[in-house]
Parts: C-alpha cells; sequence; structure tokens
C-alpha cells in the first residue's frame, strides 16, 4: 500500500485560513507596480477575515493565525499608499466599493479615506521649521474651510490649538502646557494633544505623566509609526534633536514609504549645518510625496528645499 503524501492533506480545518495567511504576507509586500493584483490581494483579505469568523465561531483555536494575521494588517497600514495607487488601474476603491458594498470592519477597503486623514494630519503638522509663520497660516485656512461657520467649540478648540503651536515653537512652554492640558479636558480622544503634553512633561522632567500621555497617544493611533512621526516632530520643534532623529528613524525603519520620517530627518539635518544630507532626506520626502499623490504636501516640500538650496534657511554649511 503506498504511503499517503501528507503534504496533500489537510491535516487542520484551519489549513485553508493558513494558505490564505500564506499568500496575504507575500502579497502586502510585493504591493507596489502590482497594478490591478492589488484587487485580488484586497479579495484575499475578505477571505481570510470570512474564514476567521467561521472557524473562530466553531471555537477552533486560532491564536496562532490571529497573531500571524496582526502582522499583516500592520503591514497593509505601512504599504496604505501602495494599495490606493495600484488600485486605480482598476478604477480606485471608492469605485471599487460601489460593487463590493464591504462592511466597516474590512477597513482595507477604505484606506483611500484613511490616506486622506493622513494627509490632512500631515498639512497641519507641517508648521515647523524655516518657514513655521507661512505653515501656519496655511493651517489656520485649511481649519476655515473645514469649519465653515464653526460653532463656538470648535472656535475654541481651534483657536487654543493655534496658541499652543505658536506656544512650542516659541519656547513658552509653561504656556503651551497650560493651553494643551485644556484642550485634553475638550478633546479626550485627540492623540495630538497628548503627544504634545507628553513631550512637555518630560522636557520639564515630570516623566509620570509624560508616560501616562504617550501610552493615551498610543492607544489612539492605529499606526506606531505615526505615534512616532508626531513625537518626532515636537522633539523638532523643541530642538531636541536627538530624540527628533531617534524617532524619525524608529519610524521609517516600521514605514519606509513615511514623507514625514524624511521631513523631521532633514529638518534635524538641517538645523545641525549638515545642509547636504538636509536636501538629501527632503528630496526622499519630496520623491514620496509626489509617488503618493500628495500634489500639496510636494509642494510644500519643494518650497522649503528652494529655500534651502537658495540660501534661504540662515544656516550654514
Amino acid at each position: 500500500m503506498p504511503a499517503r503524501d501528507l503534504t496533500q492533506e489537510r491535516l487542520t480545518p484551519a489549513d485553508d485560513l493558513r494558505q490564505l495567511l500564506r499568500q496575504c504576507e507575500l502579497k502586502v509586500v510585493a504591493l507596489k507596480g502590482s497594478g490591478a493584483g492589488a484587487v485580488d490581494f484586497v479579495h484575499l483579505m475578505d477571505q481570510a477575515q470570512s474564514l476567521f469568523q467561521r472557524l473562530e465561531a466553531t471555537g477552533v483555536d486560532l491564536r496562532a493565525e490571529r497573531t500571524r494575521w496582526k502582522t499583516i494588517e500592520q503591514q497593509l497600514q505601512s504599504h496604505a499608499a501602495s494599495l490606493v495607487r495600484e488600485a486605480q488601474a482598476a478604477g480606485g476603491l471608492a469605485q471599487l466599493r460601489k460593487t463590493s458594498d464591504p462592511t466597516p470592519d474590512r477597513w482595507w477597503w477604505f484606506l483611500d479615506e484613511e490616506l486622506h486623514r493622513r494627509q490632512q494630519r500631515t498639512l497641519r503638522r507641517m508648521a515647523i521649521g524655516g518657514i513655521a509663520a507661512l505653515l501656519i497660516l496655511v493651517v489656520a485656512s485649511l481649519l476655515y474651510r473645514q469649519f465653515l461657520a464653526p460653532d463656538p467649540l470648535t472656535q475654541q478648540v481651534t483657536r487654543l490649538s493655534l496658541h499652543a503651536e505658536q506656544a512650542i515653537q516659541e519656547g513658552r512652554l509653561e504656556e503651551a502646557l497650560a493651553e494643551l492640558e485644556t484642550l485634553r479636558e475638550l478633546t479626550p480622544d485627540d492623540p495630538e494633544v497628548f503627544i504634545r503634553l507628553g513631550v512637555i512633561y518630560e522636557t520639564m522632567e515630570r516623566q509620570d505623566e509624560a508616560a501616562q500621555a504617550f501610552k493615551r497617544a498610543q492607544a489612539l493611533l492605529t499606526r506606531e509609526e505615526d505615534f512616532l512621526i508626531e513625537r518626532g516632530i515636537v522633539y523638532l520643534q523643541l530642538n531636541q534633536w536627538e530624540a527628533a532623529q531617534a524617532d524619525a528613524e524608529a519610524a521609517l525603519a516600521l514605514d519606509p514609504e513615511s514623507t514625514l520620517g524624511y521631513w523631521i530627518l532633514g529638518g534635524v539635518h538641517e538645523a545641525q549645518g549638515q545642509i547636504q544630507k538636509a536636501i538629501n532626506a527632503l528630496q526622499q520626502a519630496a520623491d514620496l510625496a509626489s509617488t503618493q499623490g500628495n500634489d500639496t504636501l510636494y509642494a510644500m516640500i519643494k518650497i522649503r528645499l528652494g529655500i534651502m538650496m537658495g540660501g534661504g534657511s540662515g544656516i550654514g554649511p
């Protein structure tokens, strides 16, 4: 009697799921340049999600598979721009949602909207470096357009945010802290408020309060790299170069396509007088913004590069 080929048999009901996970693991890191294949990946994610639900409903222990799934989700968050860009070959995610009608828990179908929110947050956070005053005006303009005829609470939050931002820029930490502590009560789910609070507490050597603020911010943000970028920007504003560089490099290790990671590195190098390194980092940021289709961010980075290369930064080589 011939021996059975056990590799061709399903040893457990979870084998189908493991095969799907393996396909997802291979495809999530190869989204760039995949074209319409990115849509196939989205459907693979759907299949894996459905199979998880069916198997777990029968009591199958899928803890190991859940760990793999979480890693895939984290990688997808890091490659979100590639997925959104490649899906354009099939009409784009917004168009595809009309026929697929995905449920909200299948968040990969909504990554275009998530990227838009990230870009809006990026624009609000670009008020750093040599053109800070100009960019603060841009932020104010964006906020006004977003909240046309805003209610009193929104007006108060916007005013406090801008005041706190300006106070941080000018090193008036006690004043910034007072504004941010008020904002914490008004907007308890805003991670940016907690990150600023954490950095200021840390600077004031109030370590326990800093740790609590950072922990809250990390809980509110879906990606660790977003937390690192936001904190790195605040460190940069406060001239804490080593901390800013450490956060930027850690964020880039998690997401090599982080435009703001290179933006922060550019700011650090510029402040330290390493102008060529600053230009190289900002050029990488500009290239990424262009590839990701973020024209507004690309234009802002090119302005910064133009000022630096034209000698307008005020920092010598």
